[in-house]
């Protein structure tokens, strides 16, 4: 448990760092960097994950997507203001090039399981992490990254406690067997709780008035309903993401899916739930913002 906590006040210490660097500099590199080394040590676990299940996953389309994704998003969004067609290119040209490896690969050696697998890396990580880019360069990184990180990190603390205290019936025991009913109920109140603070601390105190932020509305009750139906949603989807992260790592036959992270595991480990926070979030932006 000591080893969890320091670990996770180091990450968030680091996070935190690299998020005040961005924000007094004006510039992006920081943390976009960051997410790119998420990315590529996710890519990493998730490759040999599955190669040791058995799986023969194509390296190449990998590493073409890590090294394209960024500097096609960049100057497509810098340029045009199409950042995410520039994510849906990459992801396609990766695409082409497990196809060909596929088509041309000895056929005793490689399957079409193979094929889907590799596909499979390509979306969840990769294209999934990639989302963030389009968050922090859509809208305020300080803002949105710490919203996508804190929500499910709240929802997930406020699982734990209420699981440990109250127990009860268990919520998925096949798939993981200390997550209860009372776990699932206090983590969507645990990231509704975190919703209602940024609600408070960004928009309706506004205490960081010259970072940017956008406010929701133009009335603070209908902000707060939104900040509550995003905690709501939100908190289900990193619970979701946590619950299939947990389904694949038994499906695989392993624990955790790398050892960067003492007492946590790896990226994917850590960061399973944030995952679908970014991907909630971006999508709950564009239509709030209408952009």
């Amino acid at each position: 448990m000591v080893k969890r906590t320091v670990t996770a006040i180091l990450l968030i210490a680091l996070l935190v760092g690299l998020l005040a660097a961005s924000y007094l500099l004006d510039c992006h590199i920081f943390i976009d960097l960051f997410i790119w080394v998420l990315l590529a040590i996710a890519a990493r676990e998730m490759y040999f994950c599955l190669q040791e299940a058995g799986y023969k996953v194509f390296r190449v389309p990998l590493i073409a997507y890590m090294l394209t994704a960024y500097p096609v998003f960049y100057l497509m969004e810098h340029f045009i203001g199409k950042g995410p067609l520039g994510l849906c290119i990459s992801f396609g040209f990766s695409v082409l090039i497990a196809l060909i490896l596929f088509t041309f690969a000895d056929p005793e050696r490689n399957t079409s399981k193979d094929l889907f697998a590799t596909v499979f890396v390509l979306v969840y990580p990769l294209a999934m992490i990639s989302l963030a880019w389009i968050l922090t360069f859509r809208y305020v990184a300080l803002y949105s990254v710490l919203f996508a990180v804190f929500l499910p990190v709240g929802a997930d603390t406020f699982a734990y406690w209420f699981g440990s205290m109250i127990g009860g019936k268990k919520l998925c025991p096949s798939i993981s067997p200390k997550k209860t009913v009372a776990g699932f109920v206090g983590g969507i109140i645990g990231g509704m709780a975190v919703s209602v603070l940024f609600f408070l601390f960004f928009e309706y105190f506004n205490v960081l008035s010259n970072c940017g932020y956008v406010p929701f509305t133009d009335a603070a009750w209908k902000s707060a309903l939104i900040y509550l139906a995003l905690g709501f949603i939100g908190s289900l989807a990193g619970q979701l993401g946590d619950l299939a992260a947990s389904r694949l790592k038994r499906s695989l036959g392993i624990k955790d899916f790398g050892k960067i992270f003492p007492g946590h595991g790896g990226v994917m480990d850590r960061f399973d739930s944030i995952i679908t926070g970014v991907f909630v979030l971006l999508v709950a932006f564009t239509i709030i913002y209408g952009a």
